[in-house]
């Protein structure tokens, strides 16, 4: 007689119900990160509950990056105050929304001097943003009405944390289920919800 000891396994307390999943999970691609810097170093582990698209022609996900406004920018604005919780890095592009009605422009600065918020620097203005919007990463330079995320795509949910040190690290990837949006690390707005239809925001 024996006993061997098992350490149980529980996804995060975010993650509040699991209808369906990606079988298998996915491989997240750690590249698009190596640009968001803490202290001057790159992430080295990725929280859970985080949005990613994928990449339909290589089969990986990517982090879908967001800020939240933390104050009213005007029309004409090029620097944009932001909560300091992101992963937006220089030479990421950006729009106002996930509805992506907006423009989209390139990252050329972020001072992270202030304890209180980070100050994003574009190439040129994306237009007015009121506090409380969202900062949603986009492919590249688009006028008025033409942006577009990063990749084409179904967006997910990732199910545990992933470590960063390591090249072709999976995830776990919700589908169809309940998220505690108070547990999300990074913000969602309305418009990138509906992008996710199957998923509960509660």
């Amino acid at each position: 007689m024996y006993r061997k000891r098992k350490r149980e396994f529980q996804y995060p307390p975010g993650i509040e119900k699991i209808i369906e999943d990606v079988i298998g999970g996915g491989t997240i691609d750690r590249r698009d990160l190596r640009n968001a810097l803490f202290n001057g170093k790159s992430l080295d582990e990725l929280p859970p509950i985080v949005i990613v698209v994928k990449d339909p022609e290589t089969g990986l996900y990517h982090v879908l990056k967001t800020a939240l406004v933390s104050e009213a920018a005007a029309a004409d604005a090029t620097a944009y105050k932001v909560a300091k919780n992101h992963l937006f890095g220089v030479g990421d592009f950006v729009t106002i929304g996930g509805a992506l009605t907006g423009a989209s422009d390139k990252i050329t600065a972020i001072d992270k001097s202030n304890a209180e918020f980070d100050t994003i620097t574009l190439e040129a203005t994306i237009g007015a943003a009121a506090k409380g919007q969202v900062l949603v990463q986009a492919k590249d330079k688009q006028a008025a009405k033409a942006a577009k995320l990063p990749y084409d795509g179904e967006l997910v949910v990732t199910m545990n944390k992933v470590d960063l040190t390591v090249a072709n690290q999976q995830s776990g990837l919700l589908v169809r289920g309940t998220v505690n949006e108070s547990c999300m690390p990074f913000p969602v707005d309305k418009d990138l919800k509906a992008l996710m239809s199957f998923i509960r925001f509660v």
